[in-house]
């Protein structure tokens, strides 16, 4: 199938979308799980999408960056599940923590 221009550039100079996290499973005992909900990975250009989906994406907790050491990514039943390791966090995160996600995420219905 072949791509117009307009196609091609708007899928390169798309803009990052930001989504806020809600508790999903804090009572993991490996994990402090978090979904976005309504959430997925962008549809994008076959030569990005090599990028490993942490890559894609830029965590903040309370205002503080999180390293993508610190979490795994997986597609849920609603949405983007973020799952924090424990044995990386000093603190307990809860649902009152403020959750922000950043990057190549589109909302679906």
């Amino acid at each position: 199938m072949k791509r117009s221009l307009l196609d091609i550039t708007q899928k390169i100079s798309r803009k990052f979308n930001r989504a806020i996290l809600s508790a999903y499973d804090l009572n993991d005992s490996n994990f402090f799980i978090f979904e976005a909900t309504g959430y997925r990975f962008a549809t994008i250009l076959r030569e990005i999408e090599y990028r490993e989906t942490q890559d894609r994406l830029n965590i903040r907790i309370n205002t503080q960056n999180i390293s993508p050491r610190d979490y795994e990514i997986s597609n849920g039943p609603n949405g983007l599940l973020i799952k924090f390791k424990k044995s990386n966090f000093s603190y307990s995160l809860d649902a009152n923590d403020i959750i922000t996600i950043i990057g190549d995420i589109e909302q679906y219905a």
